[in-house]
């Protein structure tokens, strides 16, 4: 029985072309082989955007091996690589390769409970570990190695963009400060912090989760959870706007977001904490619609432009169709 999803519609912006990935090999992971497509199952319109389905569709369920908060396995990321594998990490001090029925493949032991994690141009897991630990660490060739040495700040939240720059949003130790920072290889080549009058982007509240991501347009998209709202900027880091709820629709009076991903129409999708939905909006920070689904697990978008959220709860991951 196909489950029901309530949708609240509005139009999104007309994307500039992105680049899509390609089939690899894991490196470290040498078995495991990306399946080569010659298109997308989902055709594009010739304008370059894809419609917003008024019904969408769980296209399929998997169970994790995280089993859920009764058994304090919770799901908390979720990153799609190709066609078939998942990235997932959790409560745990462990990274996890799945495939999309969820057989487990690989399995990589950290020295702590891993914090943040994306995946590089090479298919090859970036990750941090903790709250105070000053490393960015990858897995590559079966090995966990130190990718780049932090001082005085402590990373939060990791990205690489479509040009394979790594974004890193970061905090001060007392959680008062917060900024984004833009590597080329190991080189420090923007650092966003303040807007044009001086004011702090990314706000100055104590801690929180501080998720990022690159949208198909070139801006940088922060959920800034401690500060209830989405900050977009341009490359050069001058503010494009801030999201902090849709309050013709909220499901509840608090709009806490904690995980982020964009699609191929540049709309930024995003997870809140609250109200355990997701909130789509445009490219230039127009509420477009929710979908009401457990999401508190993670977020991803798929090569098919397929919806992939986790359930912390349950540890399961929903597959949804909501573009055609």
């Amino acid at each position: 029985m196909t489950d029901k999803i309530e949708l609240y519609e509005v139009v999104g912006c007309s994307p500039k072309k992105r680049r899509k990935e390609d089939g690899a090999v894991f490196p470290a992971c040498k078995t495991y082989m990306y399946e080569e497509t010659p298109s997308s199952h989902v055709q594009i319109n010739p304008d370059g955007v894809l419609k917003l389905m008024h019904d969408v569709k769980v296209l399929s369920t998997i169970q994790t091996p995280y089993r859920g908060s009764f058994y304090l396995e919770e799901l908390w990321k979720v990153n799609c690589v190709g066609i078939n594998l998942i990235w997932i990490r959790g409560r745990d001090e462990t990274l996890r390769l799945i495939d999309r029925n969820g057989s487990l493949l690989e399995t990589v032991k950290t020295s702590y409970v891993v914090s943040a994690m994306t995946v590089n141009s090479n298919q090859e897991p970036v990750f941090l570990i903790g709250l105070s630990d000053r490393h960015v660490y990858i897995y590559r060739i079966n090995k966990v190695e130190i990718l780049l040495e932090l001082t005085d700040w402590l990373a939060r939240d990791l990205h690489y963009t479509v040009n394979g720059d790594l974004l890193l949003s970061m905090h001060t130790k007392d959680g008062v400060q917060s900024k984004v920072v833009r590597y080329t290889g190991t080189k420090q080549i923007l650092e966003i912090q303040y807007d044009s009058t001086g004011q702090p982007l990314f706000g100055t509240k104590m801690g929180g989760m501080l998720n990022l991501t690159e949208n198909g347009n070139g801006d940088i998209c922060v959920a800034a959870f401690g500060c209830k709202s989405v900050t977009a900027v341009d490359t050069s880091g001058c503010l494009r706007f801030k999201f902090q709820g849709n309050c013709n629709h909220m499901k509840n009076t608090l709009f806490l977001p904690s995980n982020i991903a964009t699609d191929v129409n540049n709309q930024i999708l995003i997870t809140d904490s609250s109200s355990n939905v997701v909130h789509i909006i445009d490219c230039d920070g127009n509420f477009v619609r929710y979908i009401e689904y457990p999401c508190n697990g993670g977020i991803s978008i798929d090569i098919d432009h397929n919806l992939v959220i986790g359930d912390r709860t349950t540890g399961e991951i929903r597959f949804i169709k909501y573009l055609e």
